[in-house]
């Protein structure tokens, strides 16, 4: 089998500015020399950290191909996917067809130009002689770090079959300096520990993140650069990720551990809070929270999200269909997450999950939605990994599920029963359910099939391995 490997060179995206660190704005690269321009102020550096956020929002990648593109498609989420699709040879895990392999291409190489542009923050902040305002300094580094573990994290779940070899054939290039050299392929155990370091320390890094510290932040300090810690790899989300990493490397002990830590912070200090009632079924249509940013542990602030699901679940007369009917998914009457089916163009059951619609003025007052967001990591996961850490003692497990579904507007006659619910695998059932009804269009079940190890979807028989790129990939062309 041929060495993958990749030939890097520096490549920054750069934000030409931000307000309150969520409007990620054009982005261009810079050349070596530019860089070290570009990293002589503060504001450089903060412009640089908004450029991967930004890289990350394109349609190729978060904006919809790892969301609820073409890994919800091998997922076997849609159902309404026809013979003339771009995802035609895509649900059938057919994956060297003429209209797949160049999205899981670039899929490949647009994590690793992510990559690209958080490391080279890295390789100038330490060195920097700037003075940074307050922990700037270390919450830039830290988030840069986390960065690179969340991208190389999710190259390991599509292109290598698991967290456990310890083959370098069986790898990816873990790039974690700028240099021109060739970066070899690493074997996927590998993969998970320098995953795991990298959190480690960058968990080190955001020990005075506000979020963790409690320190309140407005808008007029440091131009709110602080503020909306949820659309930045902060400090919970380190850890949810960290949670999210070991569950996939079947260390259930410190996918617990990291999960708690979240979790006994959301109960004790009401961080990511459950999304209101009120705000997600206002009876204004046009601002309901329809993605319960408030648990969001890390989203994306996705600007051009409209026009992305345009022609998926919008404009279209065959928009994407879940496979699972609501009527079959949500067997709550009141499932908050039921009510987000709408009928497009007489199509009925259109996930609308993702739509976004200008505000509404009410008594002169403009009232806005919270939109253009794609969460990353939710507070639900944290509940759903420690069930099924604790399914062994199923009515431990039942317990944090129905804590979950009570938020979910689930009344105590609906909730699970731990006398029905009594076994470990009863116990996994419900959690695919959950993954089924939470992650809608968030690409999350593809990795959570892969990680069961379930053989077949919808009667296919589950490629869990995307192609690498027959060629190098060479960044800065």
């Amino acid at each position: 089998m041929k060495k993958e490997f990749i030939k890097y060179s520096l490549l920054v995206l750069v934000c030409f500015s931000m307000m309150a660190c969520n409007d990620w704005l054009s982005v261009k690269p810079k050349t070596e020399m530019e860089a070290e321009d570009l990293f002589s102020t503060e504001a450089g550096f903060k412009d640089a950290l908004a450029g991967v956020y930004t890289a990350m929002t394109k349609s190729s990648l978060y904006g919809r191909e790892m969301t609820y593109g073409i890994v919800d498609v091998v997922a076997q989420q849609w159902g309404s996917i026809g013979t003339n699709h771009r995802y035609a040879n895509a649900l059938k895990y057919e994956y060297e067809a003429t209209n797949t392999k160049p999205i899981i291409d670039t899929l490949w190489s647009g994590l690793y130009n992510a990559i690209a542009n958080a490391n080279s923050i890295l390789a100038y902040i330490d060195k920097s002689s700037v003075i940074f305002t307050g922990d700037n300094k270390q919450i830039i580094k830290g988030e840069a770090l986390a960065l690179r573990a969340f991208l190389h994290f999710d190259l390991l779940r599509l292109f290598c079959e698991n967290a456990k070899s310890t083959s370098d054939e069986d790898g990816i290039p873990y790039v974690d300096e700028l240099t021109k050299q060739v970066t070899v392929s690493v074997s996927p155990a590998k993969v998970v520990e320098r995953v795991i370091q990298d959190l480690t320390d960058a968990a080190t890094c955001l020990a005075n993140d506000p979020v963790l510290t409690g320190r309140e932040v407005s808008t007029s300090e440091d131009d709110g650069y602080l503020v909306n810690r949820n659309y930045h790899l902060n400090y919970y989300a380190v850890m949810g990720l960290m949670a999210r990493v070991y569950m996939y490397a079947e260390n259930t002990t410190e996918a617990r551990r990291c999960a708690m830590v979240v979790i006994d912070a959301h109960k004790n200090r009401n961080v990511f809070p459950w999304a209101d009632k009120n705000d997600v079924l206002n009876e204004k249509k046009e601002i309901r929270d329809r993605t319960f940013s408030s648990e969001h542990l890390f989203a994306l602030n996705i600007k051009k999200l409209t026009d992305y699901i345009e022609g998926y679940f919008m404009s279209t007369s065959v928009p994407l269909l879940t496979r699972v009917s609501p009527g079959t998914l949500f067997v709550a009457g009141n499932d908050f997450r039921s009510f987000f089916f709408e009928t497009m163009n007489y199509v009925g059951d259109v996930p609308s999950k993702l739509w976004q619609m200008d505000g509404v003025t009410v008594d002169g007052q403009l009232l806005t939605p919270k939109r253009d967001r794609m969460p990353m990591i939710r507070l639900s996961e944290m509940y759903y990994i420690v069930a099924e850490c604790d399914k062994a003692i199923p009515a431990t497990a039942v317990a944090r599920l129905n804590e979950v579904l009570a938020s979910r507007g689930y009344d105590d006659s609906e909730l699970l029963d731990p006398i029905s619910v009594n076994s470990a695998d009863a116990v996994q059932a419900e959690i695919l359910n959950e993954y089924r009804r939470e992650f809608i269009a968030e690409g999350q079940l593809f990795f959570y099939h892969k990680r069961m190890k379930d053989e077949k979807l919808n009667g296919y028989t589950v490629n869990y391995v995307f192609p690498k790129p027959d060629t190098e990939i060479e960044f800065g062309k």
